[in-house]
């Protein structure tokens, strides 16, 4: 059986710079400090990792072996082992993951003002 939910491993994959734009919105709106919002981004990182794992276990393609999405990466390399998938989602989520913390919060939020106004 395969996920029925197909985009939701791509949505998780992006998950750093989705958080990351949820997080700079949000301080863009409310003028609320950048750093202060950084549980914005945890929990869509988390809140997508969980989701995907009650998916996995609806359509009966969980196992043990995957584990509990404790550590992201870790979680989607062992998914795309146990689902014989590529390991390229835990490279491009680590990648994203690094990059929303190199770049600057003054670029994220002029990025983020962009797209929204």
């Amino acid at each position: 059986m395969t996920n029925p939910k197909p985009n939701l491993i791509l949505l998780l994959v992006i998950a750093p710079f989705l958080g990351t734009i949820l997080q700079a919105v949000v301080s863009n709106s409310m003028g609320i400090n950048f750093d202060k919002l950084m549980i914005l981004s945890v929990l869509v990182n988390y809140g997508l990792a969980y989701y995907d794992m009650d998916r996995l276990k609806l359509t009966g393609e969980y196992s043990n072996k995957i584990g509990i999405p404790a550590i992201i990466p870790l979680y989607l390399y062992r998914r795309a082992k146990v689902l014989n998938q590529s390991y390229i989602y835990s490279v491009v989520w680590s990648i994203l993951f690094i990059l929303t913390l190199i770049i600057s919060t003054d670029k994220i939020k002029e990025f983020a003002w962009l797209i929204t106004f």
